[in-house]
């Protein structure tokens, strides 16, 4: 779906917004202390009141936005934020290889929101050089969703939806993960992309899906967060399951490419799966729909 762009006779409100930073910097204006927040970097985040009107950078975060009540104040987002569908109608901003500095000025948030390792600390520095407040954000496990959510909440003045949402969260986690505890462990080689061979290792957070799974990452010790493996490695491994993300292209043959392997085991027995990408990629309540969605094709190939 095409999205409404914000271009052009804004040079304006451009030149107002990197005006009124610049008075700022040369008379060290500071915001009251209202709102306080640390972000991922460690840095401290003072706001008067609530912000407004706010941009997020990532699709999991404009879904968390959305999530805690704040939908109506986001006025800008990145490539792919097609979730919840009301999201899909914003300027889109960002992408995953750049900013558009001109087009946030232009839409003048109160706040960005931003992924700190999808946007890196270059593009979240400029904007800071620009005037522009950052709240940058780096989830890893279940328990920075729930952090999110409150902090997300709480800096756009929906503090109470933000711990409504978190507890959820996190009682729909703990649901899963008693549903599966003591179950007998199934080795698993969760595959992200097929040229390049990718997968995850055990301080992404998809490896923790895993874990609450009674699932094994065998690539999870590899020490780069998304390792570059080879053939070689599958067939060391020899993984009890093999799951794909729905992201990938032509994902249906990558499943017939691994399922005619037969001396992967995983192969043999059939215990090949695709999931959706969207319910285990993403850093979002979410994540508890495709923890039941995993742990249900794990369970398949453990009684199978």
């Amino acid at each position: 779906m095409s999205r409404r762009r914000i271009g052009g006779g804004g040079g304006s409100r451009v030149v107002r917004r990197l005006l009124i930073a610049g008075l700022c910097v040369l008379t060290g204006t500071a915001a009251a202390a209202g709102i306080t927040v640390t972000d991922d970097r460690g840095r401290s985040l003072e706001l008067r009141q609530p912000a407004h009107r706010v941009v997020s950078l990532a699709p999991n975060i404009t879904e968390m936005l959305f999530a805690v009540g704040a939908g109506a104040q986001v006025v800008g987002v990145s490539e792919y934020s097609d979730y919840p569908p009301a999201a899909q109608a914003l300027p889109t901003v960002s992408n995953a290889v750049s900013v558009d500095y001109e087009h946030i000025l232009n839409l003048e948030p109160d706040l960005v929101f931003a992924w700190l390792s999808g946007n890196g600390p270059r593009n979240i520095e400029r904007l800071e050089r620009l005037g522009v407040s950052v709240f940058a954000s780096e989830p890893r496990r279940f328990a920075d969703v729930q952090r999110l959510l409150v902090a997300f909440a709480t800096l756009t003045g929906h503090a109470e939806a933000g711990r409504t949402e978190a507890s959820r969260f996190a009682r729909r986690i703990e649901a899963v993960r008693a549903k599966y505890a003591g179950k007998p462990p199934v080795t698993v080689f969760f595959q992200v992309s097929h040229n390049p061979l990718m997968t995850l290792n055990d301080q992404h957070l998809t490896s923790e899906l895993l874990t609450l799974c009674a699932g094994v990452n065998v690539f999870g010790e590899y020490p780069q967060l998304v390792p570059t493996i080879n053939l070689e490695d599958i067939f060391q491994h020899n993984a009890d399951v093999i799951i794909i993300s729905s992201s990938m292209p032509n994902v249906d043959r990558v499943r017939e490419y691994w399922l005619a392997m037969n001396d992967l085991k995983a192969a043999r027995r059939r215990h090949v799966f695709v999931v959706a990408a969207d319910l285990i990629n993403r850093q979002t309540p979410r994540l508890a729909l495709g923890a039941e969605q995993v742990c249900g094709v794990i369970d398949q190939a453990r009684s199978s």
